[in-house]
């Protein structure tokens, strides 16, 4: 009995999910399990072919020349146009389809861009290295957003803190798993054989989005019912920022997600920078990169396992959102002090486990007592045209720190961190209070 009560215990600190949840958490776990899976195998092919390609031939542009580190900040840049057309897309699908139309419509969307890409990657041109750069940033943001959005609608607030621990598992293992994929073959593979490998996962989503849609019926009834008499539909550009910008707490949701975004790109343009200088060979510096995403997904596995579900469920969102920023505060003042490769790598992995771990799960979590509106439109707007444009911002901020002190002292961008990291932390603190006022109802419009 008394083992019994002491496995009871730690099953409800840690895996509170009740019986007729278990299918629907294991099938959005396997969501993202593919989704992110996906995901880290184009980014390590996506950044080791611009970074090499240019890093062999640099690129001359405005009386300037750029080396791969670089050119990969004005890929950022072109990613913000781009994203911002899938920002329309995207609110226009959520408009006119339903969720599960919108995932067959996406899914079949990659799947077709993959083959195309596989078949350009034989003799890649600095086109093929800019349009696959852009490609691998346009899925991570459309199919993301898709399935929080999808998953925010599924499950309550109360749900999201026994549950996300479980369904963000599953994305955190599927990274681990892509990197390790990239790492270990694509020297062998090439990267035509891994661009269809991915296609495979794009018809797995659209069986599980149907199953799990076939399941859920009351939360989306309830939410649809709700919003029924306020249908009056914006323009597809503005209906997402305008609810965002007629809620403090949506904003306090834009403060995090903006400066994360220009931290994280910041830790990012030093890793590609210490990588492009001491990692030698194209195809050597996409396994590095993959090296890094293993590292990255073994501790987001050990957080998101043992630290999400218990911290969100006994200490809060609002708590468990501090974590990144105050991991990436401490690593900012490291790498102030140390800039090896090393230490950048263990920064930039510490940096993302966090953030595809306890943060993404808590980031989540806040609209889930959202309404439908918000959760599709207004997200869309924040996840894809909010955070390009804070990367856009941290690139011109990049860009010029590396025009005037070089990239050999690359080290002193982390001061600007941690100026920045200062009101991410105030910002959090705010966010958090507002969520606990939300969540007093089950479903709110705001």
């Amino acid at each position: 009995m008394g083992e019994e009560t002491f496995y009871n215990r730690v099953r409800k600190q840690f895996f509170d999910i009740r019986k007729r949840e278990w299918p629907t958490v294991l099938l959005m776990s396997t969501f993202f399990f593919m989704v992110i899976g996906t995901f880290w195998i184009l980014k390590p092919m996506k950044r080791g072919l611009l970074v090499g390609y240019y890093q062999n031939a640099p690129l001359q542009f405005l009386g300037t020349t750029f080396a791969g580190a670089e050119v990969e900040q004005l890929a950022k840049v072109l990613n913000m146009v781009v994203v911002y057309g899938m920002v329309v897309l995207f609110t226009v699908l959520a408009r006119k389809f339903s969720r599960q139309k919108m995932n067959v419509t996406l899914c079949l969307l990659f799947a077709a861009l993959f083959i195309l890409f596989a078949n350009l990657m034989y003799s890649p041109t600095a086109k093929v290295a800019w349009s696959f750069y852009i490609l691998g940033d346009m899925f991570n943001s459309v199919l993301l957003t898709f399935f929080w959005a999808f998953s925010n609608d599924i499950f309550n607030s109360d749900q999201a803190k026994r549950t996300y621990g479980i369904v963000g598992l599953g994305g955190v293992i599927g990274g681990m798993v892509g990197a390790t994929v990239v790492a270990g073959n694509v020297s062998e593979w090439g990267r035509p054989t891994l661009l269809y490998l991915c296609v495979i996962p794009m018809f797995i989503l659209i069986g599980i989005g149907y199953v799990v849609d076939r399941r859920d019926t009351s939360t989306q009834a309830a939410r649809s019912s709700k919003e029924k008499d306020n249908q009056a539909p914006d323009n597809a550009i503005v209906e997402g920022a305008k609810l965002v910008f007629q809620s403090k707490y949506l904003l306090g949701i834009v403060g995090i997600i903006g400066l994360y975004e220009i931290v994280s790109n910041i830790v990012d343009f030093q890793l590609s920078a210490i990588i492009a200088q001491e990692v030698a060979g194209d195809l050597r510096k996409d396994a590095y990169f993959g090296y890094v995403g293993q590292l990255t997904n073994t501790i987001s596995v050990i957080v998101q396992l043992f630290l999400t579900s218990f911290v969100m469920k006994r200490y809060g969102v609002g708590i468990a959102l501090l974590f990144l920023p105050v991991a990436i505060t401490m690593g900012s003042v490291g790498f102030l002090f140390v800039p090896s490769l090393i230490f950048v790598t263990i920064m930039s992995a510490s940096d993302n486990s966090l953030n595809y771990s306890i943060n993404q799960s808590a980031k989540e979590a806040l609209y889930t007592p959202m309404s439908k509106d918000v959760i599709y439109k207004a997200k869309a707007f924040i996840d894809m045209f909010v955070q390009r444009s804070a990367k856009v911002l941290a690139v011109f901020l990049n860009l010029i720190v590396a025009a005037y002190i070089g990239l050999e002292n690359i080290r002193w961008l982390s001061v600007a961190c941690l100026l920045i990291l200062f009101f991410w932390i105030l910002i959090v603190r705010f966010v958090g209070r507002e969520f606990k006022e939300h969540t007093s109802e089950e479903v709110v419009v705001d």
